[in-house]
């Protein structure tokens, strides 16, 4: 990067700052202006970007168009094409190690925060295990409280059932699968009970509850 890009990358970084913005990303996302353009101002190509985008930029800065432009605009100089191919491809290179980066914390992320809804069930399973294998005996009621972090954690992803265990419902085909060992041309039906739930995520269906049909 020469001396006159340097001071371009400079300027932005000034008036960013002022902004409370922290890279291209945010100045992009606050502008509505591709990160393209930022990386043609830091090697002054600014005669290639359309006045409507400069005005774009300007206006996320709080400055006027004039401002901008006597500030980026530069005596015409040779500029090497080497020299530019080699400073887009670092920032490319920068922007790859910045987006694996946020991939790896809003991973992390979401794993503690799976964990924290988990952790009682997390902590007492293993207890759990022990306990039944040495006494095969323990009533299935002791068990259900074990339940509750996974539903928690549902409804924290918003995660809805369709239906409950040995419901009777009207037949929905939209949310109802009948069960292989019930599928029957011949049978005519209106009501089933649900043998399986289902679950739905908003508007997206993530699994249809499978049911039996109730036969008059």
């Amino acid at each position: 990067m020469n001396q006159s890009e340097d001071k371009t990358r400079k300027i932005l970084y000034q008036w960013m700052n002022s902004k409370g913005i922290k890279n291209y990303l945010e100045l992009s996302r606050k502008s509505q202006v591709s990160e393209l353009q930022f990386y043609r101002l830091e090697h002054n190509l600014i005669d290639n970007i359309p006045l409507g985008i400069l005005k774009k930029i300007a206006f996320a800065f709080d400055i006027s168009l004039q401002t901008l432009i006597d500030n980026l605009t530069t005596p015409p100089q040779e500029i090497s094409c080497h020299e530019i191919e080699k400073d887009l491809k670092q920032e490319c290179e920068r922007l790859l190690k910045e987006n694996e980066q946020l991939k790896q914390n809003i991973i992390r992320e979401y794993q503690r925060d799976t964990i924290t809804i988990l952790e009682s069930l997390l902590l007492q399973l293993p207890t759990i295990n022990y306990a039944i294998k040495n006494n095969p005996e323990i009533p299935a009621t002791r068990l259900l409280p074990l339940m509750q972090p996974v539903q928690d954690l549902l409804r924290f992803w918003g995660i809805e059932t369709i239906g409950e265990v040995g419901e009777t419902v009207k037949y929905d085909p939209q949310i109802h699968e009948l069960m292989e060992d019930t599928q029957d041309d011949t049978q005519i039906f209106e009501m089933v009970k649900i043998r399986y739930v289902g679950y739905r995520q908003g508007e997206d269906l993530l699994y249809r509850a499978k049911v039996s049909p109730i036969v008059e």
